[in-house]
């Protein structure tokens, strides 16, 4: 265990292995990357890892955007195979969804994305098998997809370690010294490490991590679960497709599986982050199963593969405080979000790396500070609250 970092990044999801990762590749100097668990073991182990663009503010589309160019890039930009399918992706509108399907279109447009507005006879051909009726069209951005959510992390994490950064797994941040208002080290289960810079990448135990410096943010914790089922021979290729009528997303899994799960809005499910079922419960599974058949008829007999249950970290505006946190020097949070932030973990991550060394960010990520629900600018979405942002 190194005594002495630059920096100790505190979680290994893919907000502290893309912010790890970002800081030493820019030089920053000796980086240590904390985990309780192993790489990837919660939140982001178990996501859905979809990689899309339609989101209704400037910012978070020009993050998602640059977010699609690195994946495409990966090899090259995040440090190995991501894993990424770029099957492109579907949002499908109804009548109920057109003004921010149409703001949602417009944004993206204005942005650079490469997207299409598409009627309900290119849905058909898009994806035959798709049950259009109630539908009036949909968005389709053809350079989306999903990735490996597993190999992202460790592909960020691993490609640092050519640049320094140490990755201690099974060790456990305990405690973070302060002299005043000045971070000096972090107590972990293996030892002391000093340090003049600690970013809590800690998902859903951010809120305890952030305790040891006398923070408290208004966080919640929600139990979501996602099914696979085996999928029909030749039943042929499809984009991931999110469905705001019925209030969930399907996409291929691999070559032979199709995975499916709930959407937003929906009762946050509260949970004990340190002690919930992981399994999928017969309810949950039915609710998905009843929508997931209503889109997809040729499903009805589809054989059940698995299911699983992880958490969200929500914020009150389902975005992720990013950044420095007010009267603490050296001291940032990186989490929350949980729902739509795997994809938006690499450019966030490049984004802070920048903001700790004093550079200028390519896209400018203040509007995520942790200080904006007091200082009344909470992010705002066409879609209201929820994780479609």
């Amino acid at each position: 265990m190194d005594s002495n970092a630059d920096a100790v990044v505190i979680g290994g999801g893919i907000f502290g292995a893309s912010a790890a990762h970002f800081l030493a590749k820019k030089g920053f100097g000796n980086i240590v990357l904390l985990e309780k668990r192993s790489l990837a073991a919660v939140s982001t182990g178990h996501s859905a890892a979809n990689v899309r663009t339609y989101y209704s503010n400037p910012m978070t589309v020009q993050l998602a955007w640059k977010a699609v160019q690195m994946f495409e890039r990966s090899e090259e930009l995040l440090g190995g195979d991501c894993g990424f399918d770029q099957i492109g992706f579907l949002l499908l509108i109804d009548e109920e969804n057109r003004i921010p399907g149409k703001h949602i279109l417009e944004m993206e447009s204005s942005n650079g994305v490469e997207v299409k507005d598409m009627s309900v006879e290119d849905l058909k051909e898009l994806a035959p098998d798709m049950n259009t009726e109630g539908l009036i069209g949909g968005i389709y951005e053809v350079r989306s997809g999903y990735a490996d959510p597993i190999k992202t992390t460790k592909s960020l994490a691993h490609k640092a370690k050519d640049w320094g950064l140490k990755v201690y797994e099974g060790v456990e941040a305990t405690g973070i010294s302060l002299e005043g208002d000045r971070v000096t080290g972090v107590s972990t289960s293996d030892g002391f490490i000093s340090t003049p810079v600690v970013i809590n990448a800690a998902g859903p135990w951010g809120n305890q991590v952030g305790s040891w410096v006398g923070l408290n943010h208004s966080i919640r914790w929600s139990r979501e679960t996602d099914m696979a089922v085996h999928l029909p021979p030749n039943f042929g290729r499809m984009p991931v497709v999110s469905d705001p009528s019925l209030v969930f997303y399907y996409r291929p899994q691999g070559q032979g599986e199709l995975v499916a799960g709930l959407g937003f809005p929906k009762e946050i499910e509260p949970v004990d982050i340190n002690s919930y079922d992981e399994t999928l419960d017969p309810d949950s599974r039915h609710r998905i199963e009843r929508k997931l058949f209503e889109r997809l008829p040729v499903l009805k007999d589809a054989k059940y593969s698995h299911g699983w249950a992880s958490l969200y970290t929500i914020s009150d505006d389902w975005h992720p405080l990013v950044g420095k946190e007010d009267g603490l020097q050296g001291y940032y949070s990186c989490f929350a979000g949980s729902g739509h932030c795997f994809k938006l973990g690499p450019p966030i991550g490049e984004a802070l790396a920048d903001m700790i060394m004093g550079q200028d960010t390519s896209i400018d990520i203040t509007a995520l500070r942790p200080s904006r629900f007091k200082e009344g600018e909470p992010m705002t979405s066409a879609w209201g609250g929820g994780n479609r942002a």
